[in-house]
């Protein structure tokens, strides 16, 4: 026991000397080199490299080549190292990873970024060289206007989409545009700019226009079809008679009542042209003229756009035409219903689109003229931009009317006879007054807005200033609640823009419910020949069949000759006669 104790003291005598010893700092190979190592292994705050990885990579190098009088190059190596290991920032394509869709859209844009090549010399009017002026089309200059909306495309979009309007003025005879607004659709969205083209242009488009209406090309379509048939079947012979005699084939009553013609290009609901493209970069597409068909369909369908020009349309009533037909239609109907400018910055005046004649002039008598910018224009103040009558704000495009069309077209219109000259006053007044279809007229051109109708006590505008505090440099801005999306804004200088950022349909309060379809018409007339009756039993066919059995031959009486015999005897008496 005692040996115990004493070993157990010796123990604890001898670590205390240890801690002792530790206490002083004696040096300790396992953790110095441990230290040394994490020292050497520190990265960098620039370069992210270590002094451990250098050297492990410089002696590799050195073993690996083993070069005389090492000692000397040692630094040589060392920099070489070091180039190795160094990446410049300018080459992103090796160490920054692009996305596909970001690397498609910068392809897309760098064409808009190049400056554009000179010009070659060309010997034609300088008057036809001229292009539409883009110092009014400063999409950045827009955009700080339309951010006080709330609206507009993003910063490196605007300013690419200028690029893309400057080269589309470069290859198009375009004498007038106008970035219009932005489509949105399911797939891909339609970026439209307004354009107005140059007169030859319009001159060139018109040359093969042909005011016939539909109907009658329809109908002498359906007559040559008609010739065709009767010509195929006279060749094959008379069709094969039917065991029983069928009604006539009924008679369409029905006639359609005659579609109006287009209006040429430059007039109407075709004065403007229309681009529009998905994205900005790929090439613009051109809008095709809409007719009067296309806008009355559109007005009785409700369809969202895909983002496919060649997307055919599938509703009822038949739209004729795909959806670029489609778009154009609603480009029409949004332009007719929300371009609108202060009061006074238009006054009419100003030559017609056509050549003159008697086309122009009832152009303008129904039209009331064109309208041009007022030079002497006095801007409206900022609190009468904003008053909610809209007494100050006025529609500067043409109301399509009920046809289709900006301008009515008589479908039943009266003969001349040239009568008129050669009869009398007396003549004249006891000539009966034949009276024609009643024209179709709409509201003339700057009209007040504060004269549109409501719809279920909806008003057609709102109006309201971007700022309350700094009234002096606010800007009035004006929103359409009938095509959700349609916006304009004035300054209190000379400046308005009217812009577009929707889907392209119009508010509807109820909700949407497509035509009914027209009664069925009647086949045949009543008749026993076409009416449904119960088919008989077996019991009726039996009795329908014995009672149309032949009749049996009477029996013979007894004494009764045949009648052989006697014809017989006649015809020996006749030849005894002949002898």
């Amino acid at each position: 026991m005692i040996n115990d104790v004493n070993n157990l003291g010796s123990i604890i005598e001898i670590n205390a000397e240890e801690r002792d010893l530790r206490l002083v700092g004696l040096p300790n190979e396992e953790n110095e080199f441990v230290y040394a190592k994490t020292f050497l292994q520190k990265s960098s705050t620039d370069t992210g490299a270590n002094l451990y990885d250098h050297l492990s990579e410089v002696l590799n190098k050195i073993l690996s080549e083993r070069p005389e009088n090492v000692v000397d190059f040692f630094e040589e190596y060392s920099r070489k190292i070091k180039e190795k290991r160094f990446k410049p920032l300018t080459d992103h394509l090796e160490d920054i990873y692009v996305e596909p869709g970001r690397y498609r859209q910068a392809n897309r844009l760098m064409p808009l970024l190049k400056p554009l090549p000179p010009e070659e010399p060309s010997t034609l009017d300088p008057e036809d060289l001229e292009r539409a002026d883009m110092t009014k089309n400063n999409m950045l200059d827009l955009l700080s206007y339309f951010e006080l909306a709330g609206l507009g495309l993003p910063r490196t979009e605007m300013f690419c989409l200028t690029m893309s309007m400057r080269q589309l003025i470069r290859v198009e005879p375009i004498a007038k545009i106008r970035f219009w607004g932005k489509i949105f659709g399911m797939n891909k969205n339609y970026i439209i700019v307004e354009t107005e083209l140059k007169d030859e242009e319009y001159s060139k488009r018109n040359e093969n226009y042909n005011p016939l209406p539909d109907s009658k090309i329809e109908d002498i379509v359906g007559d040559q079809l008609e010739t065709i048939t009767k010509a195929q079947l006279a060749g094959e012979g008379e069709p094969p008679k039917l065991w029983e005699v069928l009604p006539p084939l009924p008679q369409i009553q029905y006639e359609e009542p005659p579609e109006p013609p287009s209006e040429p290009s430059g007039v109407g609901a075709n004065k403007n042209v229309y681009y529009v493209c998905s994205e900005i970069g790929e090439p613009w597409v051109q809008l095709p003229d809409v007719t009067p068909k296309q806008i009355r369909v559109a007005r009785q369908i409700y369809k969202t756009f895909t983002g496919d020009l060649d997307q055919p349309i599938v509703s009822y009533p038949f739209f004729p035409g795909s959806e670029r037909n489609l778009l154009r239609a609603q480009i029409a109907r949004i332009s007719a219903g929300t371009h609108i400018s202060p009061l006074g910055f238009y006054t009419f005046g100003g030559e017609g689109m056509g050549e003159g004649g008697e086309a122009d002039e009832e152009e303008e008598e129904g039209n009331k003229g064109e309208i041009k910018e007022n030079p002497k224009y006095d801007p409206v103040p900022i609190k009468d931009l904003t008053d909610r009558s809209m007494m100050f704000w006025v529609h500067h495009n043409h109301h399509i009317l009920n046809q289709g069309r900006t301008t009515w077209w008589n479908p039943n219109p009266l003969p001349e006879t040239g009568l008129d000259e050669e009869l009398g006053e007396e003549e004249e007044e006891a000539k009966p007054v034949v009276m024609g279809p009643e024209p179709e007229t709409g509201p003339p051109l700057l009209t007040p807005c504060s004269e549109d109708v409501t719809l279920d006590a909806i008003p057609a505008w709102s109006v309201r200033s971007s700022s309350g505090v700094a009234e002096e440099f606010a800007v009035a801005i004006v929103r359409s609640n009938f095509w959700p999306g349609a916006y304009s804004f004035a300054t209190q200088g000379k400046m308005f823009h009217n812009v577009y950022f929707g889907s392209g349909l119009k508010t509807m309060v109820p909700n949407f419910s497509p035509m009914p379809l027209p009664p069925v018409e009647q086949d045949y007339p009543m008749g026993p020949e076409i009416m449904e009756i119960v088919d008989p039993t077996g019991a009726e066919e039996e009795a329908w069949r014995i009672a149309h059995l032949p009749k049996e031959k009477p029996p013979k009486l007894v004494g009764e000759e045949e009648m052989p015999e006697e014809e017989e005897e006649e015809e020996d008496e006749d030849e005894d006669e002949d002898e």
